[in-house]
């Protein structure tokens, strides 16, 4: 009855109640961010704000290589990305994250993300911010998808020493980053494979350092509440650690998932990293993943992992608003990425490392 009546109201009162609970969920989320960020004496808090697509996997505890998503899992699993509503759509789409071009105007005339110590904001570092607002391109076919992600910053706790504290900033974006093109080709309905080919970049010694690499991505959809995930990583020299911190993808490793749907608003994910050698930090590494949707716009997450080679235990929970203008249904094939999502990650035991992921995205 109550859908019925929704439905009977005039336009404008449906985009009303779409927008006032979109600022409601901004404004929970973005409270739950401070009070989280606080930094107290016992942990060394992190703050990961330029990104666009890893704030769920992080959630889930990184167990997303099983996973479907429209862009965030070209970066996991290329086989696995899908931005089709229905199986004849053809699509178009832009990603922004205006949160990254907005940190990187106030953090350049500060921190000179151009490395042109001016000390004020030059028409080459306002260039630079700019280029940031775009964060991926995407294309969709009856039977091929194609992603472009661009400026992921590789989160690593060493290189962000000089900003813990600091919750805006671009400046590990600056030193170390990488972008993603990725094919996603559906053999069959229950078969998908994808490849994703890698450009790493690295400032050192005043040089920048550009190396490739290469992901291949292997879906399988028994049934439709079952995914079963393959993937296959090979890192460039310079780069074999990029995706070691927080989501333990080695170099040359071979990582598996399941992931199943209880109803279409339940999932439960495993991954098991490494599973090719058996002499490496993350071999046989188990992860794991948890993500309830509340209602049609708000969704749970919870992840957990020990790290193999330390005994570490990291866990990791998030919140994602989902956009409010599509259906969200794993069985009807909507795509469901965040437009704002936010992700705690506690590492070190849970008390000395805390890793805070904002994430803004919009799509045109």
């Amino acid at each position: 009855m109550g859908r019925i009546v929704f439905e009977n109201r005039s336009l404008a009162d449906r985009y009303y109640q779409i927008g006032t609970a979109a600022v409601r969920m901004i404004l929970i989320t973005c409270m739950l961010f401070f009070c989280l960020a606080y930094d107290s004496t016992s942990a060394d808090n992190r703050y990961l704000m330029t990104g666009t697509v890893r704030a769920r996997a992080l959630a889930m505890g990184g167990a997303y290589h099983s996973v479907e998503d429209d862009f965030s899992a070209g970066f996991y699993n290329p086989g696995a990305f899908k931005i089709n509503a229905t199986q004849s759509e053809r699509r178009f789409r832009l990603f922004f994250n205006p949160a990254a071009s907005a940190g990187a105007f106030y953090d350049f005339s500060k921190y000179d993300y151009d490395f042109d110590r001016d000390d004020e904001l030059t028409l080459g570092e306002a260039l630079l911010s700019a280029s940031l607002f775009l964060k991926g391109i995407a294309v969709t076919t009856p039977n091929l998808d194609f992603g472009l992600g661009l400026g992921e910053e590789v989160i690593d706790y060493r290189s962000t020493a000089v900003r813990s504290g600091r919750a805006v900033t671009v400046e590990g974006l600056a030193n170390r980053s990488f972008h993603s093109a990725f094919v996603n080709v559906k053999i069959a309905s229950p078969v998908s494979i994808g490849v994703a080919g890698t450009l790493y970049s690295s400032r050192q010694d005043g040089k920048t350092i550009l190396k490739s690499g290469y992901t291949f991505g292997v879906i399988l959809t028994p049934n439709p509440k079952l995914n079963v995930g393959i993937v296959y990583n090979q890192m460039p020299e310079n780069f074999t650690d990029a995706r070691m911190e927080l989501e333990s993808i080695e170099n040359g490793s071979v990582t598996s998932g399941i992931s199943y749907h209880f109803d279409d608003k339940t999932i439960v994910a495993i991954d098991l990293r490494t599973v090719n050698k058996e002499d490496q930090p993350t071999s046989r590494e188990i992860h794991t993943g948890f993500e309830r949707r509340f209602g049609e716009r708000v969704a749970l997450r919870a992840g957990y992992y020990r790290k193999k080679e330390t005994n570490d235990d990291v866990l990791s929970f998030g919140i994602g608003i989902l956009p409010a203008w599509e259906k969200i249904s794993r069985y009807s094939k909507s795509t469901r990425i965040d437009v704002l999502s936010y992700s705690l990650v506690l590492d070190k035991s849970s008390f000395e490392r805390r890793w805070h992921v904002l994430s803004l995205l919009l799509r045109l």
